[in-house]
């Protein structure tokens, strides 16, 4: 199949009938590229999903252009399923990320039958797809639905951002550091994955004007084209790292970052990490002005590390303030809570129907539903099968509900409409077969009208490649009969299995 971007130029889009491994027909096809002047942006966040896509049992393969191969290392260390030649069409989701490909390209895609996502953050064309991300603050509904996308379910905002786990992992520990502040020991440069007109050595520069007492990690790409002299000078207080494979390590480690204003800049909010953003191309300056107005960060502007002791006075007053960057601190983490992944992940089991054609689908928990679910905790119903028919205590909830969101369980709202109706989660059971234990619970005021059964469709649709597996009493004949209905087999000791696709 053949289509073409905005310029005109033709793009094949590349399936497999099978994965490497033979064992799986292809789920997801990603379609991103990386170059020296477009960085490495794009396919790091669609690496980003793949990794939760994979993690719910998906089979992942990437469509790049042939340089993003040697600039973004990931691609080959990771063991991604890496397609350049056309043999069938078995893909079940189409993941877009290229400024070049428009509608023409995402309806191309949708003939296959596969449901396709598009990620952007420049809301400048015309998009057809089924789901359309978009992490910048600057509120685009209204664009995107001018631009022509009646039926496309919009995830905007900050909290749509994709972090991966290694960043996920030290946020408690380094958002609690952050926010007793005091002086600063360590500083986190990163420009970007190919920092191509040399921001890095300019950055530097400065720093050695400023002689602040400090270590200072810089990560670089493998590409970049400046990383031969920017490793000559590495000194005592310098470190110079090329494709490090724990960059999260690394600013989880610092007090202040200086950092182009890409989507990078949500990795460093995760960790409550203040920075200096540094806006290298137009697409990141609205970035950097939404990240400026919330107080997480302040702004250098680009010509300004011409300037080195301009920019070195700026890094000095921000270095001695320990409470304007444990302000900074505490609104950077508030920006996003990393859990951007999980929510486009039930995003895209799309939607079911029940029994009367009323739209069922699902939604990740937020803050706001701990009482709505403590409500439906306490019903008769859901306690009377439960594991343990004791009703929660507020203080048990309040206690197991903040783990559940800090944790970043894959707990779902089920929504009937615009009305929360039941609850659906996931436990990813250990293995290395992708095996979840599904349980839900339903309003009493909305059972026996099929919301539980098209929630298990869901489920299904969320992860095809995975084994889901619930426990259900002998004595529980709703929920034995709602999971036949699903094709869930019995496998002894009150456990049934619906088998991965």
């Amino acid at each position: 199949m053949e289509a073409r971007n905005r310029s005109g130029q033709s793009y094949v889009v590349v399936v497999r009938e099978a994965l490497s491994s033979g064992a799986y027909l292809m789920r997801a096809l990603f379609r991103c590229d990386a170059s020296i002047s477009v960085g490495t942006g794009h396919v790091m966040r669609c690496l980003s999903f793949s990794d939760t896509l994979r993690w719910a049992g998906w089979h992942c393969a990437f469509l790049t252009n042939p340089e993003a191969r040697s600039i973004v290392p990931a691609l080959e260390r990771d063991a991604i399923d890496l397609v350049d030649s056309v043999a069938g069409a078995a893909f079940d989701l189409a993941v877009v990320d290229h400024y070049g490909l428009d509608a023409h390209y995402e309806r191309a895609l949708a003939n296959t039958n596969a449901r396709v996502v598009v990620f952007d953050d420049l809301a400048d064309r015309p998009h057809d797809c089924s789901v359309l991300v978009d992490s910048t603050p600057e509120p685009r509904e209204q664009i995107y639905r001018a631009s022509g996308a009646p039926t496309t379910r919009l995830l905007l905002g900050p909290r749509y951002a994709m972090i991966v786990d290694s960043w996920l992992s030290r946020r408690r520990a380094a958002r609690d550091r952050l926010a007793r502040g005091g002086k600063i020991e360590r500083l986190f440069v990163s420009m970007g994955g190919t920092d191509p007109n040399n921001a890095t050595g300019r950055v530097l520069a400065a720093l050695a004007a400023a002689r602040l007492d400090v270590h200072v990690d810089v990560v670089l790409g493998p590409q970049s084209p400046h990383r031969d002299a920017i490793l000559r000078t590495q000194n005592e207080w310098l470190a110079v790292h090329v494709a490090h494979p724990e960059i999260a390590a690394l600013a989880a480690e610092a007090d202040l970052a200086i950092g182009a204003s890409g989507t990078s800049c949500f990795e460093r909010a995760v960790l409550g990490l203040p920075s200096i953003l540094i806006p290298l191309a137009d697409n990141q300056r609205c970035l950097a002005k939404a990240f400026a107005a919330a107080g997480a960060a302040e702004i250098l502007e680009p010509e300004t590390l011409d300037m080195p002791m301009v920019v070195a006075e700026r890094v000095s007053a921000l270095a001695l303030d320990s409470e304007r960057r444990m302000r900074m601190s505490r609104r950077a983490a508030v920006l996003t809570d990393g859990r951007g992944r999980l929510r486009l992940l039930a995003a895209i089991a799309g939607e079911s129907k029940t029994r009367s054609g009323e739209g069922v689908t699902l939604r990740l928990v937020e803050l706001e539903d701990e009482a709505w679910l403590l409500e439906l905790q306490r019903q008769k119903a859901t306690r009377q099968f439960a594991r343990n028919p004791i009703v929660p205590s507020a203080s048990e909830h309040a206690a197991w509900f903040g783990a559940a969101v800090e944790d970043h369980r894959l707990l779902t709202i089920i929504m009937s409409g615009e009305r929360p109706c039941g609850m659906l989660r996931l436990d990813r059971l250990p293995g290395s077969k992708p095996t979840f234990e599904i349980s839900i619970a339903v309003d009493g005021r909305s059972q026996r009208t099929g919301v539980a059964r098209a929630a298990l469709t869901l489920a299904r649709q969320l992860a095809p490649g995975a084994d889901l597996v619930a426990m259900v009493k002998p004595d529980n004949a709703p929920s034995l009969a709602l999971f036949a209905a699903a094709g869930y087999e019995a496998e002894g000791d009150d456990l049934y299995r619906s088998r991965a696709a």
